[in-house]
């Protein structure tokens, strides 16, 4: 069973992920594999955005972040040469771990989802995870604003995936998400994806 997590930011997708990792399963996270991405793909990303971008001869994110992110076309270039190689290193995760949670962002915009068996959509509403960014990621309410603004089309190509999509409302305290989750994976036992 391949799950795949997917959530605006602060729509407590991670903590949903850690849930499904206590109840035996395996994590993929996109985000750190987007790290070692860079690592992997160092002389492509040099040859694209120039050297300017290395600190002690390894790729900066803090300089390269800017750059791409303020530029469209630039976000593409990182992306055309990033994105092959998680999504290759995904595919080889989920086949070594049958029992994988895909926890991404990106799930959609990657092609990730036909990987997965099932999906999972961690829903809260912006105000709630404004109020939980500006708690919790020392940021300003125009960043977040921003950043939810890059995160608009998150969710909306799911229905269309013809994979079965559970929906897990996050609008309250970490309890009422726990009990979601608790009854999510309780069906999953029922149908045989996890022991005990």
């Amino acid at each position: 069973m391949v799950i795949g997590v997917v959530g605006k930011s602060c729509s407590g997708k991670d903590e949903a992920v850690k849930f499904l990792v206590n109840a035996g399963f395996f994590e993929i996270n996109v985000d750190k594999l987007g790290h070692e991405a860079l690592v992997k793909n160092k002389e492509r990303l040099v040859e694209a955005f120039g050297d300017v971008i290395l600190t002690n001869n390894s790729v900066d994110r803090k300089i390269l972040g800017p750059i791409v992110f303020s530029d469209p076309e630039k976000l593409k270039i990182l992306n055309s040469i990033t994105h092959p190689w998680m999504c290759e290193e995904t595919e080889r995760l989920t086949k070594a771990n049958p029992n994988s949670v895909i926890n991404a962002a990106l799930l959609e915009s990657m092609g990730l989802v036909r990987l997965c068996d099932e999906i999972l959509y961690v829903f809260a509403p912006l105000e709630q995870r404004l109020m939980r960014a500006l708690k919790r990621d020392d940021i300003t309410e125009e960043k977040f604003l921003a950043r939810n603004r890059n995160q608009r089309d998150i969710g909306l190509s799911l229905l269309e995936s013809g994979k079965r999509v559970i929906t897990i409302i996050n609008d309250q305290d970490k309890e009422y998400l726990y009990r979601q989750l608790s009854l999510y994976c309780d069906r999953l036992k029922t149908r045989g994806y996890i022991n005990g």
